[in-house]
């Protein structure tokens, strides 16, 4: 029996493309691995009903194990699940030194990582999607796996709770919904208040779905405004704000049950691509070629093409460095209406 460990300690969208590390694992060696997953404190209810994964464990790399000896708590833990093979996803220094020391057999990560001449193997890190690159380090342990390289049409799998724990959830689930995920914490990746107004319109004028509007506590505000931009009560009364009361499990729950979900360049579009529910992505200042555009062909990504300064960093800012906005401002409303409707 193989014990295979996958860290990854970034993001909640970065977290759930581990998904098809995790199903790739499976289909080519079935019961004869077990894998154990090492990702940020509070992720956990990413992979809470994944049968597929032995054990999580969570650093709190934020919080009570942000300083050295929380870091050697963290290996210690990690040193307890004794593993065979360490897939270190992420490359910051804490995580290569958490997979330095993991006590694991082989150790492999990405070149580019720090202290990654610690680790048994390393691979370039390379490829079009971050789903690609990271399904390098599998190959790297194995060749094997590059017989089953994933693909866009057969997309990774994320699983939800069959029931959700807010009964307003439970209720919204059982008609037609899209879901509409307007926040970011990079401010720079929100598209406009008023556009996203027009196209809330425009969708409750065409289909006969609701729309589902959520994010955390930052974007509650936004989310405010731009319902209240909707001048009609009749459209007003089929708009359901979740902003700041799902968690993880709940916010999995809603995509799950969602007809389309639309959002920028952030972790909605992977969550829903793991449901195979099809996502219209709003890209500004981030481009498709940095690797985390939705992994799957029934996605599409509207972006300002024109727009000579984009990207303008991986994750974007929280202000326009050039105060104009304007890989945002030029997206129509229009633009990302004709997408749903290539979908849905």
């Amino acid at each position: 029996m193989r014990k295979l460990g996958i860290l990854q300690t970034a993001f909640l969208g970065d977290t759930a493309l581990i998904s098809s590390m995790v199903g790739k694992i499976g289909e080519l060696y079935g019961k004869d691995a077990e894998i154990y997953l090492i990702i940020k404190n509070g992720l956990e209810d990413l992979f809470k009903n994944d049968k597929r994964v032995r054990s999580i464990t969570t650093f709190d790399k934020r919080g009570t194990e942000k300083d050295l000896f929380g870091l050697l708590k963290a290996i210690i833990k990690v040193r307890r699940l004794k593993l065979d093979v360490m897939f270190c996803v992420h490359r910051s220094l804490r995580s290569c030194i958490i997979t330095a020391f993991s006590g694991a057999k082989t150790k492999i990560g990405f070149k580019e990582a720090a202290l990654s001449s610690l680790f048994t193997k390393t691979v370039k890190r390379e490829g079009p999607h971050e789903v690609l690159k990271n399904h390098l380090l599998l190959e790297t342990y194995d060749p094997a796996f590059k017989k089953i390289r994933p693909l866009m049409s057969s997309k990774y799998k994320l699983y939800a709770p069959a029931k959700s724990s807010l009964d307003e959830l439970n209720k919204t689930s059982k008609e037609p919904f899209i879901v509409i995920a307007p926040g970011s914490k990079w401010h720079t990746k929100r598209w406009g208040t008023e556009a996203y107004t027009r196209l809330a319109e425009k969708l409750l004028k065409t289909y006969n779905h609701d729309i589902v509007f959520t994010g955390d506590k930052d974007d509650e505000g936004l989310i405010e405004n731009i319902i209240a931009g909707i001048k009609s009560d009749n459209l007003r009364k089929r708009i359901i704000n979740q902003a700041n009361k799902l968690d993880i499990s709940n916010l999995m729950f809603l995509i799950s049950k969602a007809s389309l979900v639309i959002t920028n360049d952030s972790a909605p579009q992977h969550i829903a691509v793991g449901f195979a529910v099809p996502v219209v992505s709003i890209f500004g200042p981030t481009v498709k070629g940095l690797g985390y555009y939705p992994f799957s062909d029934d996605a599409v990504v509207v972006e300002a093409h024109d727009v000579k300064c984009r990207p303008c960093g991986l994750h974007g800012h929280m202000k326009c460095p050039k105060k104009t906005n304007e890989c945002m401002t030029a997206i129509k409303d229009d633009y990302v209406y004709n997408a749903v409707r290539r979908l849905i």
